[in-house]
């Protein structure tokens, strides 16, 4: 099975943003990861989900990755605002999240995969047992979220066997990579035994946008 590979938006700059959805949908991808940061979370601030409503995303779907404190209303505004923007999966970061089962549930009530997200020294052990029987996916951060252009951290690999042994009983749960990926990495990603990474730095810093996925996609199985 292909390794799955998404775009990655991360910027408090809405007009920035609209320009890299533009690319990634003339770029081959079939979906675009949206962070979502409240500036309380993190020292960054980005838009919300709302003001995405009239962005054309074209065949893209979106998976929308909230760092933010309580994830869950975030969903409530999706849910009220956002029901026709083409949403696959809606992360949220645990950090500050009350209640990792109510969130999961919530956002599975919209047809929408579920995961929780970790931040880099967030351990395995902060996610609550009865959750991964809701998850859909889990989102391992590679760096330390907040900020983009890291190196990615080793301790990841480590984070990813972790979760491999968590789930070899059989749970149909899929496990996300964000931060720091890129060529030099993926290889070694994919044979971790992981079923997609998100992409910033390697696609927007990049001088042809288009030509960067291409190489990229050409390195992933």
């Amino acid at each position: 099975m292909n390794l799955d590979v998404s775009a990655n938006v991360f910027t408090g700059n809405l007009d920035l943003a609209k320009k890299q959805i533009e690319l990634a949908k003339d770029s081959g991808l079939e979906a675009i990861q949206i962070d979502i940061v409240d500036g309380l979370f993190a020292d960054v601030h980005t838009f919300t989900p709302q003001d995405l409503v009239d962005v054309d995303f074209g065949q893209l779907q979106i998976d929308f990755h909230l760092m933010t404190e309580e994830p869950m209303d975030y969903v409530w505004e999706m849910e009220e605002y956002c029901r026709h923007l083409p949403i696959r999966a809606v992360y949220g970061q645990i950090e500050k999240m009350s209640y990792q089962e109510a969130f999961l549930e919530e956002v599975k009530k919209q047809d929408w995969k579920a995961g929780l997200a970790l931040d880099l020294y967030t351990p395995i052990e902060a996610i609550d047992e009865n959750s991964w029987d809701w998850m859909d996916a889990i989102l391992l951060m590679g760096v330390e979220a907040g900020a983009s252009g890291q190196v990615q951290n080793p301790l990841l690999l480590e984070k990813i066997k972790e979760v491999r042994a968590k789930i070899a009983t059989g749970e149909p749960m899929r496990i996300f990579i964000d931060g720091g990926v890129n060529l030099d990495n993926i290889e070694t990603l994919q044979n971790s035994g992981i079923h997609g990474v998100t992409v910033n730095s390697a696609f927007n810093k990049a001088s042809n946008y288009k030509q960067a996925v291409e190489e990229f996609l050409s390195h992933v199985k």
